[in-house]
Order: structure tokens, then C-alpha cells, then sequence
């Protein structure tokens, strides 16, 4: 079946071939041989980078499958500067979240619209932080901006929140609650991805670094390395 790709990471396999992880649209994320693929001659290994959206054509039932065909799509030029680094964070997020073969058409999609937007080097961190939302909706691990969790109550603007990572928002009763807290208003003005205010990115990133947390587990993210690497011998702190 030919399908629209993207490659999330590839590594040397045997003298001449890659093995390839792919993000297909209708296969989601799965690994396939790419025979011959660093030959220098007639070799795909060109056309088999990240960010390049592909026509690729696999066969084989098992885990690890093989490449038949692959061509080019749609390619607009390469991810410039940190925005590179946005898009292996992105990679690396579906490499460690996305279950195998979970066809999840939407979220290819939402994938493909991001590149799109750093391609054209829109504001990066509301870019990202949009992802990361519909990156937890679309796997079904997403929360309420707009109850309590433990009672079902409506967030109040004039209340003050706090945020348990893989349950949702609840109120503040006492100083024994984890900081940092967040205001009722802040969290639905959140809810509608109102990130103009520096303040209100800052809350929404804290908030998504602890939502993505538990289901990351304790690894390092090695683009937020890269990332952090590359900031510091320019501004100093980390910006994502």
C-alpha cells in the first residue's frame, strides 16, 4: 500500500542498506528496511530524510518490514537553525509516545501542519506547544482546562489551581499543595491557546513538560540536549 511518510530516524544496517522508523499516515509509526539504500549509485539514502514528506511503499506483515519504493512528496527545504532542533524534539516525541502501527491519521496530519509552520519559521514555542497538546489528545492522554478533577466543578477565574500530571487541574485548599499554582483565569485563557502574554507561555510549557513527564519516564530527551547545547553558546538559557 503506498502511503505518505516521514522518516523519524534511520540507522546503518548491514554494508550497503538502512533500517528506516518511519511516521506513516495510515500505519503510524513502524521500522522498515531500506535495501541498498547507501549505495553510491541509485541509493535512496537522499531522499530518506527527516522532515521531507514521502510516497513510500512497504510490504511485509511483520514488525519489521521492507521498502519497496519511496519518492518524494513534497519538500520545501530544510528546517533552518533552531528550528531543526524543533522538529527532532518532535520526532523524538513520537519515537517515544507513539505506539506501533497505531494509525492515528490526525495526528499525521497535525505532524505535517507543524513542520509547515516551522518551515515558515512561525513563533517557535507556541508552534511546539500546540503540538504537545494535540500530541497528548490524539493518544488519549489528555485533561480538562475547564473542571476541577476531583469534583467536576468548573474552573473559576478567581480561583487558584494546581496541576497533577496524567489527572488534570485542582483547586488550592491549603499550602501543602504543589507549586507552582496557576490561576482559573490563566488556565482558560490556556484552554484556548491564548499564549500572546510571555507569562501565559511560560505556564503552558511548565504544564506540558510535567503532563508529557510520566510518560516520557526519566530518559533525557536527547534533542533537548542538542537543543540546549546549541542555545547556550548563543543566549544562555534553555528557550524550549
Amino acid at each position: 500500500m503506498v502511503q505518505q511518510a516521514y522518516v523519524l530516524h534511520r540507522w546503518p544496517y548491514q554494508e550497503h542498506s538502512l533500517i528506516v522508523e518511519f511516521f506513516g499516515q495510515q500505519d503510524g509509526r513502524f521500522r522498515a528496511i531500506a535495501k541498498g539504500a547507501r549505495r553510491s549509485k541509485r541509493g535512496t539514502a537522499p531522499l530518506l530524510q527527516p522532515f521531507r514528506l514521502l510516497q513510500i511503499e512497504v510490504r511485509g506483515r511483520h514488525e519489521l518490514k521492507t521498502l519497496t519504493s519511496v519518492e518524494v512528496d513534497d519538500y520545501n527545504g530544510p528546517l533552518q537553525g533552531e528550528f531543526m532542533y524543533c522538529g527532532f524534539y518532535m520526532n523524538e516525541l513520537l519515537q517515544r509516545l507513539l505506539p506501533e502501527q497505531a494509525s492515528i491519521p490526525e495526528l499525521f496530519n497535525a505532524y505535517k501542519d507543524t513542520l509547515h509552520l516551522l518551515r515558515e519559521q512561525v513563533s517557535m514555542q507556541p508552534v511546539l506547544r500546540k503540538f504537545e497538546w494535540l500530541l497528548l489528545c490524539h493518544l488519549q492522554l489528555d485533561f480538562s482546562w475547564h473542571e476541577d478533577v476531583d469534583n467536576g466543578d468548573p474552573i473559576e477565574p478567581q480561583q487558584t489551581y494546581y496541576f497533577r500530571p496524567a489527572e488534570g487541574f485542582s483547586v488550592v485548599n491549603d499550602n501543602r499543595a504543589p507549586t507552582p499554582y496557576f490561576s482559573g483565569e490563566a488556565l482558560l485563557a490556556m484552554a484556548n491557546f491564548a499564549l500572546q502574554d510571555a507569562s501565559l507561555l511560560q505556564q503552558f510549557k511548565h504544564i506540558m513538560r510535567r503532563a508529557l513527564a510520566p510518560y516520557l519516564g526519566t530518559k533525557p530527551l536527547r534533542s533537548r540536549e542538542l537543543f540546549q547545547a546549541q542555545v547556550n553558546t548563543l543566549t544562555g538559557p534553555d528557550r524550549r
